[in-house]
């Protein structure tokens, strides 16, 4: 597993963060170790390259866009 750390500039309150929850719920490979709202980080464990790139599609994809930290 990677970890990796990204920041999601429209992440900014609970609601977000339920709505990002259940889109990683639903990817094989990745589980969310930690987020801090006031920073709009992530931080996420994944299995390979792969993962992360579908991650990222699937993020942007539900309005949750990702950039590198």
């Amino acid at each position: 597993m990677r970890t990796i750390n990204w920041i999601v500039p429209t992440y900014h309150c609970g609601n977000c963060l339920l709505k990002i929850k259940r889109v990683l719920a639903e990817i094989d490979g990745v589980r969310l170790v930690g987020s801090d709202q006031g920073r709009h980080r992530l931080t996420i464990e994944a299995t390979g390259p792969e993962v992360i790139a579908y991650t990222k599609r699937r993020l942007a994809g539900a309005g949750y866009p990702v950039q590198p930290e």
